[in-house]
């Protein structure tokens, strides 16, 4: 697989005060644009080609009380390297799921994503509101005082140890109660 092509953007000399030409701008956005399409690319190859059917990941016949701890590791070991790509669906569906029901994160995290946006088109002589001039690094500032509130007040942190502990009880206990295929006890003949 060939690697996408990237651009080098040009630099302009930091103590000279020169900006770098919109041709230079246009090359470093397409450029970053290649990039966030590759990682794209590259994570539906690397991460979701291992998808496991639907009807094997929840295979009534293979679910099972576990015997003892020696068990459970075993099961630990064999299911999450090899549902791995599942285990990473169930974790982005509870990520959604939790932004979706927050309505007030899911605006912040929009005007967060929006705000970067915006200033990402800022002309290098700066923004005029009136008879003031605000150049980017004012208005990511600007951005960060509102963002930290706004993060604060939608329980931001009580979120993320939600997601992870969903996904902790969701994803371990599917491993620890799924025995290990048929194939696996072939892996240590081979």
């Amino acid at each position: 697989m060939a690697a996408p092509a990237y651009s080098a953007v040009p630099t302009s000399d930091p103590f000279t005060g020169s900006f770098p030409s919109s041709a230079d701008v246009a090359s470093a956005s397409s450029s970053a644009a290649a990039f966030g399409l590759g990682f794209l690319q590259k994570f539906r190859e690397e991460r979701l080609s291992s998808l496991r059917p639907m009807s094997e990941f929840f295979d009534r016949n293979r679910l099972s009380k576990p015997s003892g701890f020696a068990n459970v590791t075993s099961r630990f070991n064999y299911n999450l390297s090899y549902f791995q790509g599942n285990y990473l669906l169930m974790f982005l569906a509870i990520t959604a799921y939790s932004l979706i029901t927050n309505f007030m994160l899911m605006f912040s995290v929009a005007f967060v994503v929006g705000g970067m946006y915006v200033i990402g088109r800022v002309p290098p002589e700066g923004l005029t509101l009136g008879s003031s001039t605000f150049n980017a690094r004012q208005l990511q500032t600007g951005l960060i005082c509102i963002a930290v509130p706004l993060f604060f007040f939608s329980s931001t942190l009580g979120t993320v140890f939600w997601i992870v502990g969903a996904s902790a009880v969701t994803i371990l206990g599917h491993a620890a109660i799924m025995q290990e295929g048929v194939e696996g006890d072939f892996v240590s003949v081979v």
